[in-house]
């Protein structure tokens, strides 16, 4: 009984040496946890390079005509026949379809009437002007009725003033049955077959387009606008082969496109490069190009990772390395994004090392442990 007391008591005395182990061992750890990190931390840097002098720009665009117009019809009726298809090369002034609307040559033999009834009319109403002028002088009659016949005069002679515009404005509409080219082209569509009832300025007829003098259309982005200039060389690849030639500018909107920012331009052809070093016979219209301008750069610029540009309170930001290995944040203007790299403004102070993925945990002067990497 007595080695029982004895065992209960070491048992009791070990538990209790145990329990004061285990809590002081929690409250170190605890405390170990609270203190605050005080080690440098490791960061992967990367140095910073000028961006090119000459900016290298590709960008699409399209070919497309010189000219292009849809031609309407100009006087109802039906069409009387067509005189050329899809593909075929027309001159100026040549006959493309003939329309017929008989109802406008009665129209204009009435016309002609009403004109030849006019022109007979004025010539009673001047006599009867003259007789009545007469008697007014002898005082055969009133003054009232001297201006009644002068009345009578000026509305013989609109009447055919407006009889004779009626008739031209029908010989007008027989002309418009013709339908003719309006300059040297390749008809692109046809939207009409014979017997088709046209409406006067509704119906197009057909679509022309000079495919033999093409221009390229290309949308500048906004950074790069103010530098775009009539006669502004480019590179232009076009077709299946990848052929290069020489283009250069030859007009510009002269205005940034209000949604998108940019800057329409067109360019043609470079002649003085030779004629060999034009637009492929084989590139038709609407086709996709390439552009590529190379456009000195007005304002220098670094070049470094996009992984070492961080936003913090809607600033973008880099953590560049002082010589001290410390962190210095400095807020950046990007020019442009490239994807891997961006462009940035070179300042007054230009980063020599910036950190790639900072922490967020990282403040101004932390001190790192600096390794050499890639992004």
């Amino acid at each position: 009984m007595k080695f029982l007391k004895v065992f209960i008591m070491v048992g009791a005395i070990v538990g209790l040496v145990w329990g004061l182990v285990w809590r002081f061992s929690k409250h170190a750890e605890a405390a170990v946890l609270a203190a605050p990190n005080t080690g440098a931390t490791r960061v992967r840097a990367v140095k910073v390079g000028a961006a090119p002098d000459v900016v290298k720009l590709v960008l699409p665009g399209s070919l497309r005509p010189r000219e292009r117009v849809t031609l309407y019809a100009r006087t109802p009726g039906f069409l009387k026949q067509w005189l050329v298809d899809l593909g075929d090369s027309v001159k100026k002034g040549q006959v493309l379809a003939r329309i017929d609307a008989p109802e406008l040559q009665a129209n204009l033999a009435q016309a002609a009437a009403r004109l030849s009834q006019a022109q007979a009319s004025i010539s009673l109403v001047k006599s009867q002007h003259q007789r009545t002028q007469g008697l007014a002088k002898t005082g055969g009659v009133s003054e009232q009725d001297v201006d009644t016949s002068s009345l009578r005069v000026a509305a013989a002679e609109s009447e055919i003033l407006a009889a004779g515009a009626e008739v031209d404005r029908l010989k007008t509409l027989i002309n418009f049955q013709t339908v003719v080219a309006p300059f040297d082209g390749t008809v692109t569509r046809r939207f009409v077959d014979t017997g088709t009832l046209v409406t006067a300025g509704t119906t197009a007829l057909f679509e022309i387009a000079s495919t033999h003098d093409l221009r390229i259309d290309v949308d500048v982005p906004q950074w790069v606008s103010s530098q775009m200039n009539i006669g502004t060389p480019a590179a232009v690849i076009v077709g299946k082969d990848q052929k290069i030639f020489r283009a250069q500018i030859s007009r510009t909107a002269g205005a940034l496109d209000a949604s998108l920012r940019t800057l329409r331009v067109e360019l043609k052809s470079d002649e003085a490069a030779g004629p060999d070093a034009g637009i492929p016979l084989s590139a038709m219209s609407g086709s996709y190009v390439r552009v590529t301008f190379e456009v000195p750069r007005a304002i220098p610029a670094l070049l470094l990772p996009s992984a070492a540009i961080i936003v913090r309170d809607g600033a973008q930001l880099v953590a560049v390395i002082r010589p001290d290995d410390t962190l210095h944040f400095v807020k950046v203007n990007v020019q442009r994004e490239l994807g891997r790299d961006v462009e940035i403004e070179a300042g007054d102070e230009a980063p020599k090392r910036v950190a790639l993925y900072p922490s967020p945990s990282l403040v101004e002067g932390a001190k790192v442990i600096v390794v050499e990497g890639t992004p």
